[in-house]
């Protein structure tokens, strides 16, 4: 490769027409003029190129034609690049430079620089003979180190050092320079030839050696349609195919790299990149996947050039698709970034501007470092809004994003909750309520309950039945992490004190039977069963879960009996909560509410009238005992009860039971069928006092089933009466299935921070676990959107979320979820699926595969490749209806009629191929218009 400045072949002047124009000769045999590219920019060009001189390929291991070389010259000053040019002669390759400014540059290369063109490495004669004699092969040997360039001729060069060769390392190693020295030479001798210094240039990437000839065989074979050709399994490297084959088919990127705009943005400089070497070889995957000459491609210099930069991704192990794709695209960014000086910025917040001011200066000093094609089609604006907890202080900062990474609930539960209104005659009705199984709380179920009810959370109530009474009553803040699935949870309306206009009293009400249904078939003395079926066995007139042939039974088994006997009622059907105004807190009025509730849960039925029932006294079959020893109870007749001390017995029932309330008639103007008492501290019964009545206290209502009341019923449990919720009933269904939308709203919703992510409040001048809430300001053209199945439990265990997440192939609208100032000539924000990736298995082992679409330049509803199921060398065409799974792991969408401009100064020479020359697809492969 020789560089010269512009001169005839031999020795006559520079032919320049002004000081406007320099121009710059390349001379290099086999150079590959369908590939050759010249990048200009205002302080250098760069020459891109490929050549099948075996003498050149020589000087390179392991390269062939199908190696890209790159050559750069940093300038001494100004240039146009949109005025500069190349052409090729049959001879070489011209370079015509336009000025910034018309004046004498005084040489070629910065002045700083002291060697070859392009920094690359010289080799020269060593004999001085030849040097006296030898021809000027680069600007530098052209022109001395002055400002004012000599006359024609009086160009000095001087004795080189020493020569030396590249060895093989990319662009790394074309850093260092070999410098030379000049000697005098006053009249260059037209009849002697001396070889040209020549450029050492390195490879970007590498093909394995090939003839000229094979390598046009190649081109010309193909063996399958564009974009189906797959890439090789390294060992363990789906991850990265995956990546690869769905960026492949995101349109703007493909044709981006594809028609080498992205060469006029290489960035070479930019320390945080890889000189420009990952972008090279992702182009070059790229054009090998599109070309359609390989059934599968090994995408090994791509792996190598990322783990040269991360060593996470060295060697063969599993990795996170999703953490290979956000390195990718940050190494493209900084390869092509056009910032080539990144200033120092810092970060905008609010201070009570307009978020749209804020927003917008955010943006363009994130501009001022990162600005590249990457960031114009990739990246989007969230909007942080942080909250102290202390002093409400509220920071609102805008920051970029690159994917969304939105939660999945951990894992789901379905409860059952019975929603019970205020008023009592009407009927309950079952939700269906699906919570996360690990975070869930109470808030979350009143929330949902509120919702289809229309009722405020603040007037709900939320408790766990179980065993016909309750177990616990939950407060907006309990956590629900214990309660499963089959648990039975009631919610009940309350009367709101500001509609009540005054103190509201809450009160749990359990029902109770005053006689157990506990058949007795044997004397609990004796052990003897009754003779016959009149001859009953009496009951103990305290406990009613024992019977006795007579009172000597019973006398003979009151020291055993004793330390057991107390009054124990048995619950019966379900509890419920009742809420009363204080004003109207009575008796009659707690009848009304109790009687209304109850009958949802019991069967009540109240025999024929008997006579010889209506009194205790009455009794036929009464049966007079001797008195019992001080302390002992009375016994009860099994059939219709009877004892001979009864004590208490000629009282009405009411007061005959300590702790029970006056007679009163039920709603319907009957006698009532049961009594309340009130429950104290240690649940033992007191009497029922209207007027001192605790918020939140127990109730009784004991029903009257006892053989020898006026108000005799039969009373047993039934399952609970209630109308299912329409709205509930898929609910079963969803357990285990839910929407992008429903994790877009998971991602958008306040977060408290954890300890170790604790805010730095300003005002309070300490760190505070304060809320976080993210939302989407400013949406990107192409959304790329993480759902986050692995979730962390504890620093050694990290668990797989499975469930399905259904999201829309077509028309996803973000409308409603992007906030930032919209614009009324602006299409709303919709967006078309072109590209998922799936992982199979769980945290130990996994496979990665993806489904890709082409979509159309113009139309992304469209494609001009259809979907495909890239798995690592295989590649199927699929069925659009096959691409939504519970394996989902990244999607891709595209926005609708939001175009990315091109770069600006992408210049291609006469003759150059078209875009689609070696990968254009849309007339070869078409899906069926949609």
């Amino acid at each position: 490769l020789v560089p010269s400045q512009h001169r005839n072949q031999m020795h006559k002047p520079p032919q320049i027409t002004s000081f406007y124009l320099m121009v710059v000769n390349v001379y290099l045999k086999g150079i590959c003029r369908d590939t050759a590219r010249v990048i200009f920019r205002e302080q250098d060009f760069t020459l891109i190129f490929q050549t099948s001189d075996v003498s050149f390929l020589r000087l390179h291991s392991d390269c062939g034609p199908n190696t890209v070389f790159k050559w750069q010259v940093k300038l001494r000053n100004l240039i146009q690049p949109e005025l500069c040019s190349y052409a090729f002669t049959p001879s070489r390759l011209d370079i015509t430079l336009k000025k910034r400014h018309s004046q004498r540059w005084g040489g070629l290369e910065a002045q700083a620089t002291q060697g070859a063109v392009g920094g690359a490495k010289v080799a020269v004669p060593s004999s001085p003979a030849c040097m006296e004699k030898s021809q000027p092969g680069s600007s530098q040997h052209n022109l001395p180190a002055k400002e004012e360039p000599p006359r024609v001729g009086e160009e000095k060069p001087k004795t080189p050092k020493a020569s030396t060769r590249v060895e093989d390392g990319g662009l790394d190693s074309v850093a260092p320079r070999t410098v030379s020295e000049h000697v005098a030479i006053t009249k260059p001798e037209p009849t002697v030839t001396m070889p040209k210094p020549t450029c050492m240039v390195q490879p970007m990437t590498h093909a394995p050696p090939a003839s000229s000839e094979r390598h046009e065989e190649e081109e010309e074979k193909k063996v399958c349609l564009p974009g189906f050709t797959g890439l090789v399994n390294l060992g363990n490297t789906c991850f990265m195919n995956s990546v690869i084959q769905s960026l492949s088919n995101t349109r703007e990127l493909r044709d981006y790299f594809h028609d080498r705009a992205f060469e006029a943005e290489i960035n070479c400089t930019n320390p945080l990149g890889t000189g420009g070497r990952l972008a090279i070889s992702f182009a070059v995957l790229l054009r090998a996947l599109w070309k359609g000459t390989h059934h599968a491609f090994q995408p090994s210099k791509l792996k190598a050039i990322v783990a040269s930069k991360a060593s996470q991704f060295t060697g063969y192990a599993q990795h996170d698709a999703q953490e290979f794709m956000a390195f990718l695209l940050d190494g493209l960014h900084e390869d092509l970034n056009r910032i080539q000086n990144k200033p120092y910025t810092e970060t905008v917040d609010s201070d009570g501007r307009l978020d749209e001011v804020v927003a917008e200066e955010a943006w363009q000093r994130h501009k001022m470092r990162n600005d590249s094609f990457i960031v114009d089609l990739f990246q989007g604006q969230f909007k942080s809004k942080l909250v102290c907890p202390t002093c409400s202080k509220v920071s609102i900062t805008f920051d970029p994003f690159l994917y969304l990474p939105v939660p999945l609930p951990q894992k789901q539960k379905v409860l059952s909750v019975f929603y019970f209104a205020k008023e009592p005659h009407k009927k309950p009705i079952k939700f269906l309520v699906s919570v996360s199984k690990e975070s869930s709380s109470t808030a979350e179920v009143l929330e949902s309950i509120s919702r289809s009810v229309r009722v405020k959370p603040e007037n709900l109530r939320l408790a766990e039945v179980g065993k016909n009474r309750f177990q616990r009553m939950f407060l907006p803040t309990h956590s629900l992490d214990t309660v499963s699935s089959s648990d039975m949870l009631f919610c009940f309306e309350v009367l709101s004190k500001d509609l009540a206009k005054e103190r509201v009293v809450l009160l749990k009400v359990q029902q109770k039977l005053q006689v157990p249904n506990i058949p007795i078939s044997k004397c609990a003395a004796c052990l003897k069963p009754p003779v016959s079926e009149e001859d009953k066995l009496k009951r103990c007139t305290r406990c009613y879960r024992v019977g006795y042939c007579n009172q000597v039974c019973q006398r003979t088994h009151w020291p055993n009996h004793k330390s057991l006997c107390r009054p124990n009622t048995e619950n019966v059907g379900l509890p419920f909560l009742v809420s009363v105004p204080e004003s109207r807190l009575s008796y009659s009025r707690l009848v009304q509410l109790l009687e209304g509730y109850s009958r949802f849960s019991v069967n009540v039925f109240q025999p024929p009238f008997q006579s010889g029932r209506t009194s205790p006294e009455t009794s036929q079959s009464r049966v007079d005992l001797p008195p019992v020893p001080a302390g002992s109870p009375d016994l009860e007749d099994e059939a219709v009860g009877g004892s001979s001390t009864v004590g208490a017995g000629n009282l009405e029932l009411e007061t005959a039971v300590a702790g029970y309330q006056h007679p009163c008639e039920s709603a319907s103007g009957h006698a009532s069928q049961f009594y309340i008492a009130l429950l104290d501290a240690n649940n033992k019964e007191q009497r029922l006092d209207e007027r001192d009545i605790p918020d939140d206290a127990t109730l009784e209502l004991v029903w009257k089933n006892n053989e020898r009341l006026k108000e005799y019923v039969l009373v047993s449990s039934k399952e609970l009466e209630y109308e299912e919720d329409p709205g509930s009933l898929s609910e079963t269904a969803r357990a285990g299935h839910f929407t992008l939308e429903q994790c877009l709203n998971l991602f958008t919703k306040p977060e408290v921070l954890a300890p170790e992510e604790a805010w730095y409040c300003p005002k309070c001048q300490q760190h505070r676990e304060a809320s976080k809430q993210l939302l989407l300001w400013r949406l990107p053209n192409v959304l790329i959107i993480q759902l986050k199945r692995f979730s962390f439990r504890s620093f050694i265990w990290r668990d797989k979320i499975n469930d399905m997440v259904d999201f829309p192939v077509r028309n996803l609208d973000l409308s409603k979820f992007c906030i930032g100032q919209k614009d009324e000539m602006q299409q709303p924000p919709i967006y078309d699926l072109y590209a998922v990736i799936n992982h199979y298995g769980g945290m130990i082992g996994g496979h990665y595969t993806a489904y890709a679409r082409l979509p159309s330049d113009k139309n992304s509803q469209r494609s001009d490749v259809g979907w495909r199921l890239f798995d690592d060398s295989t590649v199927t065409m699929v069925d659009e209806s096959q691409v939504v799974t519970r394996y989902a792991y990244v999607l891709f969408y595209r926005r609708r009629n939001s175009p990315v401009e091109r770069p600006p100064r992408f210049l291609r020479p006469v003759g150059a191929e078209s875009p689609t020359a070696a990968g254009a697809t849309a007339s070869q492969v078409r899906e069926p218009q949609q």
